[in-house]
């Protein structure tokens, strides 16, 4: 294994003392709760401690998560004219989704009920090293954790966390059982906690135990069909897309259980894929063919304020870029990049061709290109000329 940075080897430590520190105020909570003549200010005390150290964490694991996901890219290269330098061959079956893990390999899940990451040789060129055939249905969707994990959603019902051996290999850690369907989605939350859409028309929520175990401490109900995109809010909201045509926010109450404050319709088909743009507008594509940008009021509430044209056939997958131009793909086979022009509107500036069925799945790289994953069973990286 690769030796961590120094300014990572510190950080660790910083987080390894804060979680002792957390264990211990566990431990004391513990002790009192057990005596008979409790202090009742003891135990007030004692949870205060725990929250303060329990929001230390969350903030440091969501900081290290935040800045290597797509979303928090802060200096991705502006590329135009983009093509195809390569395709990465070796999924059975389409290719449903994929991840960026943080030291640049991609993690792809298919059809073929195979988890593959590919790694970039000394050339740059995307190897597969490893599979993962732990799996025993269709993997549809992929997260990473904050710590590195990954986690797999699939339509046996099931979601997977796999992480590394001492020996560098990913292990099958937690089967997590609970939907009644198959898993279209998953986010994570800032403190770690997994959220999961389903077609079973839910959301679940799962938290980890001080064995880090994941069990499920609520399920959101509310839509009536497949929930079939999540997203998340800077603020923690959590925002959901479903096969009912709407847009759902849920907004924790003051006792941290989500409630759905707000629903968006403007759709008139399935709502397959969410993003959140740099200035926290929600972009949602659909079935009906269209993309559409949504802008908070000064009261919060979202409007529908643009919708792009252009697709023959409906949006399967989104991705945002930091200077705010917006990736798409769709059931037409094609991937269209959308710049704003000089009054904030979206234009189609490129469409990509290359795919020869739909294109499920798109993530971008720090350095601008764009990986796309399809149903016809290929991974493409596309690269562009830079804008200086």
């Amino acid at each position: 294994m690769p030796q961590l940075c120094p300014e990572l080897t510190t950080k660790l430590e910083s987080l390894k003392q804060l979680k002792q520190g957390f264990d211990l105020e566990i431990i004391k909570a513990q002790s009192l709760s057990h005596n008979k003549s409790e202090d009742l200010v003891s135990v007030r005390e004692a949870k205060i401690r725990l929250e303060q150290k329990l929001e230390q964490i969350s903030k440091i694991l969501w900081q290290e998560f935040y800045v290597n996901s797509p979303r928090g890219l802060t200096a991705v290269e502006k590329k135009i004219n983009y093509h195809v330098i390569e395709t990465l061959e070796g999924h059975a079956n389409a290719v449903f989704t994929l991840q960026v893990l943080p030291d640049g390999r991609i993690v792809s899940g298919s059809g073929d009920k195979t988890i593959k990451i590919w790694q970039p040789d000394s050339r740059g060129n995307y190897k597969n090293t490893k599979t993962l055939k732990e799996c025993i249905g269709v993997v549809r969707i992929l997260q990473v954790l904050p710590d590195g994990r990954i986690v797999s959603g699939s339509d046996d019902k099931t979601i997977k966390i796999w992480q590394l051996d001492r020996r560098g290999n990913y292990k099958n850690t937690q089967t997590l059982k609970g939907h009644a369907d198959s898993i279209s989605t998953l986010q994570v939350l800032p403190d770690s906690r997994i959220v999961s859409g389903s077609d079973d028309k839910t959301i679940k929520i799962w938290q980890s135990d001080s064995k880090g175990n994941y069990k499920n401490t609520q399920t959101l109900e509310g839509h009536t069909g497949s929930v079939f995109t999540l997203q998340v809010l800077p603020d923690g909201r959590i925002v959901s897309g479903s096969d009912d045509n709407t847009i759902k926010i849920w907004q924790p109450d003051s006792q941290g259980n989500y409630i759905n404050t707000k629903t968006l319709e403007g759709h008139i088909g399935s709502v397959r894929t969410l993003q959140v743009l740099p200035d926290d507008r929600i972009v949602s594509g659909s079935g009906d063919n269209t993309i559409k940008i949504w802008q908070p009021d000064s009261q919060g509430n979202y409007k529908n304020i643009q919708t792009l044209e252009g697709y023959l056939m409906g949006v399967r997958t989104l991705q945002v870029l930091p200077d705010g131009r917006i990736v798409s793909g769709s059931y037409d086979n094609t991937i269209k990049i959308w710049e704003p022009d000089s009054r904030g509107k979206y234009q189609n500036i490129q469409t990509l061709k290359g795919h020869a069925d739909y294109v499920f799945t798109l993530q971008v790289l720090p350095d601008g290109r764009i990986v796309s994953g399809s149903r016809d069973d290929t991974i493409k990286i596309w690269d562009g000329d830079k804008v200086e």
